[in-house]
């Protein structure tokens, strides 16, 4: 399939595709076949029941009709414990890949009874949906999707009462279709996927294949070309089936993953999957989503949409982004690895189960490696390597039990998310290969991504007691090292104390009904939206509610149960894992079991053998080059449970594989690009050096006088503050840098200001990190700084503000030294006014998700922008640009900025609005610009840019303004709509 380009082709290709899908084949034409059984008429001969309508078929089980009640006419089937089934029947003549739909009346005092659908060979379905309630009797509804692996002809349908109570069931009906029709969602805004025949086939006989084996497996080479269209916009991209079990893959309801090719988004996503929503239990999994977002833990965009394919409905979906950067830039963070834990050979280790009958004595826990999201894009990018492997070291520590979780995660998100996972019963992602992790680089910690937090038809419960903080302390000593990994946070006191308080604040009253009321309106549309397909469907927020209010009734048992817990798991030695497996195990899964990672610094390979035989190492096949021999041949030790044996080998190229042979029998793995990372991280290694010399006075470090540090300095958060007096002078030399995990009072004055300098021009930065508490600056000089980057720990700017509310006066930002910026604000609180930024390398001020003030300030001589802020909602007033190398103001990722009573002086681009911001402006001089104004995109997820302006004063400008094609400039009230095309092209050619 050609990918095209140009909308006029789309559309084109669009009809072409359209056209020659509306004739149907003989295979396509919809067959329907019903099946009716009323209860009333015994066929003495056969003694079975008649079928209602004519067909030549009978229902069993005639003993049980009975006259004590009924739904229509004057008999029903009375089932009861001694006597479970009725109205038994078998329906011939049944293809893969048909539809049966079943219904009956049911009369039930708890709930009792069910419809069975079985087409033998483990194809089973019972359901009991109510569809509709009528004196005392329910409509229940069960529908089965015939595999596309069924031989047999012949399915088996009856109603069983699994209660302990006596269940009437009367009108028994039975739809046999060749496919289901889905409704048509005329109102809603679609989805429409178009795609190639052939490639389709080619997902069928996959899709085939995964129902022999019970799981689908996916990979890079199973995608195929697609045109998409929604939003009113075409986009060119890429799909394959997503998921691993086969509710994914049900009758033509199929779950996909797309990833559309660059310079196109949609609803802002790049990848993005779609997938029937019964399989995270509809609004649930919405709902829950909501709460992680408004909580600010870190989750997936998630909705829903109606889905077309080849223009035949398929019916309502859920759509959720995949784990790229635009996710955590959507929620405010910098760019960072998504790592997790391979589930390949879990996955594998079941499949080879299932086909061997045998059960495989492999680890498959220990040999997960830590792998990550888009390793293609991280491995391009020598910054995001260095993420990544501090990334690993921490997973590893969060695997291995090693380290505190507070000294792993960022504690309150980590805190958060089990709360939450408590409140929502969100259990399903919290099983150890569902887990993924945001590396953030500028706490060189880990935050939880939560997402797939249930399962169909409801929540996975993963223990017997209601949240987790109250599992059974002596349940520790028989866990599975996969699951003690989930309690250990119960061992950090710290983390305790913020899990029992979120606790207690999320199953508040207040919380709870802050949540109906926010969520309750746009629930009850989707679930009439989903109704459509599912008419069974009810949605409300008891289970909430439920669990809240047990909770709250609970917290004090919690409190102590937490901490029982802690010593429990602490008790439980890793030791006790140590074992011997027996060496026979599936060559499949052999190739799993051995690690191999490139060091690309020390041109050596790593090996780890996690296998329960012995290892030896042949060679590599290299990059471009031909293989590399080892001798001798190095050898590893078989796997104890709790340590692999691990070595090092020089080799001259870079290896793609290694060979290694395990008893005389010769594999091949692949090799990950990046150095095996274990230890400390940059930022444990710093804190274990925090500046316990420093001496406290009433919780507070006070810097007074003049100081050279060779040597970072780090403040920990045990204490309150740390304060610099009038005229203090700091040095940092020999790349040290300054980092305070508490707030900083700097209380300069003109006369004697506050200097913080590098003599060398090597200093890293001074960097304020997640403080509990505002950060006060005053008549302080900033001069010759550079940015915090320690491996992976890394920020961007001389001096750094995250998550650190800030108030900055009569200040200096000067001559940075190789870096993005002078000074950089991420989610934070600042207001900046009287300061003045000169000489800087790059950027002088850049923000990122704050809201704040920007006033009477001087930005002179910048390397790129003067004013550069992001995600953010900035007021700027009375500041003055001269001489800036790119953009004097700009704003993006959905920025709102008022600026007012600047002038700005030599410029190339005046003011930028791009990526979806608004720029608000009034009374703005500008002299000599190349570009004045500019709106445009720039990240095709976002969209376009907007710019308000009145009272514009210009001289000497080159351009006056250049607008892309569906941003606007409105000039003193009168829209000017964009007409160029591809306009960061040609502002940065």
């Amino acid at each position: 399939m050609k990918v095209f380009i140009y909308p006029a082709i789309l559309a084109f290709s669009f009809l072409i595709i359209f056209s020659c899908s509306s004739e149907k084949t003989e295979e396509e034409k919809d067959t329907r076949t019903l099946f009716l059984c009323d209860v009333e008429v015994v066929n003495a001969e056969k003694g079975q029941f008649t079928e209602t309508l004519g067909n030549d078929i009978y229902f069993q089980n005639v003993e049980t009709q009975s006259d004590d009640f009924a739904y229509s006419g004057k008999y029903s089937s009375k089932l009861f414990p001694g006597r479970p089934y009725g109205l038994t029947v078998d329906i011939e003549n049944v293809k893969a890949d048909d539809y049966i739909q079943v219904t009956a009346w049911r009369k039930s005092k708890n709930d009792g009874g069910v419809v069975v659908i079985d087409g033998g060979n483990g194809f089973y379905q019972a359901g009991k949906h109510v569809l509709e309630e009528q004196n005392g009797w329910q409509k229940i509804f069960v529908e089965y999707f015939v595999p596309p692996n069924f031989y047999s002809g012949k399915v088996k349908i009856f109603v069983w009462n699994n209660s302990s109570d006596t269940v009437y069931f009367d009108d028994l009906q039975i739809v046999l279709s060749n496919r289901k029709n889905y409704p048509e969602y005329t109102g809603e805004n679609s989805l429409l996927m178009y795609v190639e025949d052939t490639d389709f086939e080619k997902l069928k006989q996959k899709r085939h294949e995964a129902f022999e084996t019970t799981l689908l497996f996916n990979s890079d080479e199973d995608y195929s070309n697609l045109v998409l269209f929604g939003d009113n916009q075409f986009f060119n991209g890429r799909y394959r089936l997503k998921g691993d079990l086969l509710d994914h893959l049900q009758g033509e309801k199929w779950s996909f993953r797309i990833k559309l090719k660059k310079g196109f988004a949609w609803k802002h996503m790049r990848t993005f999957s779609v997938q029937n929503p019964s399989t995270r239990n509809f609004l649930y999994e919405w709902l829950s989503h909501k709460i992680f977002e408004q909580e600010e833990v870190l989750t997936t965009r998630y909705g829903f949409v109606p889905l077309r394919i080849n223009d035949r409905s398929l019916g309502i979906y859920a759509w959720e982004e995949h784990f790229e950067k635009q996710l955590v830039e959507s929620r405010n963070r910098r760019e960072g690895p998504i790592i997790r834990f391979d589930e390949s050979i879990f996955w594998q280790q079941v499949l080879e189960t299932k086909m061997t009958k045998r059960e495989w004595d492999i680890d498959f826990f220990n040999a997960a490696a830590a792998v990550p999201f888009k390793e293609g894009q991280i491995m391009a990018n020598s910054l995001m390597v260095n993420a990544l492997e501090e990334a690993q070291k921490l997973i590893l520590q969060y695997k291995n039990r090693t380290l505190p979780v507070s000294m792993v995660f960022d504690l309150d998100k980590l805190a958060k998310y089990y709360a939450l996972i408590d409140l929502t019963q969100a259990y399903h992602g919290f099983t150890w290969h569902n887990q993924r992790f945001y590396f953030n680089p500028v706490t060189c910690l880990l935050e939880p991504v939560a997402f797939d937090g249930y399962i169909e038809g409801g929540i996975y419960k993963r223990f017997d007691e209601p949240v987790s903080g109250m599992v059974d302390p002596n349940w520790m000593q028989s866990l599975k090292k996969e699951e003690l990994m989930l309690f250990q946070v119960f061992s950090d006191s710290l983390f305790n104390k913020k899990y029992v308080n979120y606790l207690e604040k999320y199953s508040s009253s207040e919380f709870v009904d802050n949540i109906i009321l926010s969520y309750k309106n746009e629930g009850d549309s989707l679930a009439s939206v989903i109704r459509k397909e599912f008419p069974y469907y009810r949605f409300d927020f008891g289970y909430i509610e439920e669990q809240a209010k047990w909770i709250q009734e609970n917290i004090s048992n919690i409190q102590k149960n937490v901490d029982k817990l802690g010593e429990a798991v602490a008790a439980v030695k890793s030791g006790k894992y140590r074992k011997e497996y027996t060496t026979a195990v599936n060559p499949n899964l052999i190739p799993l079991m051995v690690h191999a990672y490139f060091n690309r610094d020390r041109k050596q390979v790593d090996v780890l053998n996690f296998h329960n035989g012995r290892v030896k190492v042949v060679g590599a096949f290299l990059n471009n080059q031909l293989p590399e021999n080892f001798e001798p041949e190095p050898s590893l030790e078989p796997f104890n449970g709790v340590n692999a044996s691990r070595i090092s080998i020089p080799i001259k190229g870079v290896p793609e594989k290694i060979l290694f042979s395990v008893d005389d029998e010769m594999y091949e793995t692949e090799v990950h690009p990046w150095k095996y990372s274990s230890g400390l991280t940059t930022r444990q290694i710093a804190e274990k050096r925090a500046a316990s010399n420093f001496p406290v006075t009433d919780g507070r470090i006070i810097f007074e006088g003049s100081y050279t540090f060779s040597s970072d300095v780090v403040i920990p958060s045990a204490v309150k503050e740390v304060v610099f007096m009038p005229g203090t002078k700091m040095n940092l030399t020999n790349g040290a840098g300054f980092f305070s995990f508490v707030p900083v009072k700097m209380q300069g004055t003109s006369a004697e200001p506050v200097k913080i300098f590098s003599g060398d021009k090597s200093a890293q930065g001074f960097n304020i990190i997640q403080p509990a508490g505002k950060s006060v600056l005053n008549f302080v000089e900033f001069q010759n700084l550079s940015n915090l980057q320690k491996g992976g720990w890394q920020t961007p700017a001389a001096v750094s503000f995250y998550e650190a509310d800030v108030e900055i006066k009569n200040s200096v930002f000067a001559s940075n030294v190789n870096c993005d910026d002078a000074l950089n604000i991420v989610r934070s609180d600042f207001y900046v006014e009287n300061c003045r930024f000169e000489n800087t390398f790059a950027d002088a001020f850049d923000s990122d998700f704050c809201s704040g003030e920007v006033k009477n300030c001087l930005f002179k001589n910048t390397g790129n922008d003067a004013i550069d802020f992001s995600g953010s909602q900035i007021k700027i007033s009375g500041c003055e640009m001269y001489k800036i190398n790119d953009k004097a103001i700009s704003g993006g990722e959905h920025s709102f900025l008022t600026v007012t009573d600047c002038k700005i002086d030599k410029a190339n681009i005046g003011v930028a609005s791009k990526d979806l911001s608004e720029l608000v402006l009034d009374k703005i001089e500008m002299n000599q610009t190349v570009y004045g104004l500019v709106a445009f995109v720039k990240k095709p997820e976002y969209g376009p840019g907007k710019i308000v302006i009145e009272n514009l004063k210009l001289k000497k400008n080159m351009i006056f303004h250049q607008i892309e094609e569906g941003s606007v400039l409105t000039l003193n009230g009168k829209p000017i709509y964009g007409k160029e095309k591809k306009l960061v092209e040609k502002l940065y050619q």
